[in-house]
């Protein structure tokens, strides 16, 4: 899954940095803008109602059929509503082309409804191979079909040709790798089930595409496609450095959580031993981010991109928050306890929106940091509800990500002195004197004082590894 992930991401990094330097900062912006109300109903048909197959409860048809209709009708829902709301949303952002975009963009809620099942089927079997060639052939040919249409001269529109052409191969991919096909039939007992479970997912994952989204929309509206555009390649950079870490990680968790609970096994332990090596592994790469945002920057996407440093820095400390908090979010999603999670996404959402409206006048550093300084306000609250499910105590799980967190300062200390020691040298040449201090400072900081997760990776990674050492539960509770 890891391989099949990071090839993915590889790929659409690689695509990203050459259409970043075709097309410019305004195009990205403008696609930023409105590619956000397309995300948000993206999210809510990919990975929402189709997660009541990963539960512990055993699979039947009739559940299936349910589950694979309801995505259908909402997928069918909101392409219309994407559809009607074109108007509206040209006229709020005051750019013509505006509407045309969400116009073609909006065909890809339905086809990733249509599919939501098929790819629910194969990470409940644990097909992960499949999934990662899916998603690695995906991103290859949206990639081709993205920068062909930059290079004609096509300009914002070949970013929806890649995505377009890249949610059409997914598709075929997901159908021919499951046998299952749909029917009418659905019983009234798994309809009311499948619906009770919905309305909570639903309002989880609308919480946090929101979180993560609404920055575009407001930044977009307050300060222009500019601003939005230096805001939509930093969060570009931290959606893809957290999707390498923590997707693998997630991915295979949250079935291994509900396999754990049918077999009648104790699901913490496997929750602590991820949420050491998410810690262990997220904290200090975007440490080292944070530091190096400025050449990282350059390097990828031209000079022209480098005002976005600042952005990139404050939001690596959101991008710490965000791996640690995916793996709580997995762990609750199995259990099917997702209600109080949505709650306090919700509340973040709020009062997020609030922050960068109050500091939008005060430019884009200033509503970056007050986004960020809103999660990790709300995030003990997070660890409080994760603890209740998992009947463990909630600061001694937040005391999970104290030992990392400190490391990685420690790291990031070295590497930032390294950046003041050799500040003239080329972008290149700095990321990669950074790195190699980073990766060295944090391995020895690891080796000294954190040799029980370096054990635990290991044990993760090793070609017979499958059995991990049971997390000290009774220690995590003292």
């Amino acid at each position: 899954m890891s391989a099949g992930i990071w090839v993915e991401q590889a790929f659409n990094f690689i695509i990203f940095a050459i259409l970043a330097r075709i097309l410019g900062v305004e195009a990205f912006g403008l696609l930023a803008m409105v590619a956000a109300f397309v995300l948000f109903s993206e999210f809510l048909v990919r990975e929402t109602i189709s997660d009541i197959l990963l539960t512990h409860e055993a699979l039947s048809p009739e559940r299936l059929n349910s589950v694979f209709w309801l995505l259908a009708l909402l997928g069918g829902m909101l392409t219309v509503a994407l559809y009607l709301g074109a108007g509206p949303v040209s006229y709020f952002y005051n750019e013509p082309v505006a509407r045309e975009l969400l116009i073609g963009l909006s065909p890809t809620v339905l086809m990733i409804s249509l599919t939501a099942v098929p790819v629910a089927i194969l990470r409940r079997e644990m097909r992960f191979r499949v999934l990662a060639i899916r998603a690695a052939l995906g991103a290859a040919v949206g990639g081709v079909v993205g920068i062909g249409m930059a290079l004609a001269g096509y300009g914002v529109w070949s970013l929806v040709g890649q995505r377009l052409a890249m949610t059409a191969t997914n598709i075929v991919m997901a159908w021919g790798a499951v046998s299952w096909r749909p029917a009418f039939h659905a019983s009234r007992d798994h309809m009311r089930r499948v619906l009770h479970f919905s309305h909570r997912i639903l309002g989880l994952r609308a919480a946090e595409l929101a979180a993560v989204q609404s920055p575009a929309v407001i930044i977009g509206a307050m300060l222009g496609p500019v601003p939005a555009g230096y805001y939509a390649i930093a969060w570009r950079v931290i959606e893809t450095a957290s999707f390498l870490i923590i997707t693998p990680l997630r991915t295979v968790a949250q079935p291994a959580f509900g396999a754990a609970a049918r077999d009648g096994g104790p699901a913490t332990d496997l929750l602590i031993d991820v949420m050491r090596l998410t810690g262990f592994l997220a904290f200090p790469a975007f440490a080292g981010l944070a530091v190096l945002s400025e050449p990282a920057l350059v390097l990828l996407f031209g000079q022209k991109w480098a005002p976005a440093a600042p952005v990139l820095s404050l939001m690596s400390v959101f991008g710490m928050y965000l791996c640690a908090e995916k793996v709580q979010q997995t762990f609750c999603l199995a259990a099917g306890q997702p209600g109080r999670l949505a709650v306090l996404s919700w509340v973040e959402v709020a009062l997020a929106a609030g922050v960068i409206v109050v500091l939008a006048p005060y430019g884009l550093p200033a509503v970056t940091a007050g986004f960020v300084a809103v999660f990790l306000l709300v995030w003990p609250l997070k660890f409080a509800n994760l603890g209740h499910i998992a009947r463990l105590s909630g600061p001694a799980l937040m005391r999970q990500h104290l030992a990392p967190l400190l490391l990685s300062g420690g790291m990031a200390a070295a590497v930032q002195g390294v950046v003041w020691q050799l500040g003239g040298l080329s972008p290149a040449l700095l990321l990669l004197s950074g790195t190699v201090t980073g990766v060295l400072a944090y391995g020895l900081l690891a080796f000294l004082l954190q040799r029980d997760r370096l054990r635990l990776l290991v044990s993760m990674l090793g070609p017979l590894g499958g059995h991990l050492p049971a997390a000290d539960t009774q220690g995590i509770e003292r």
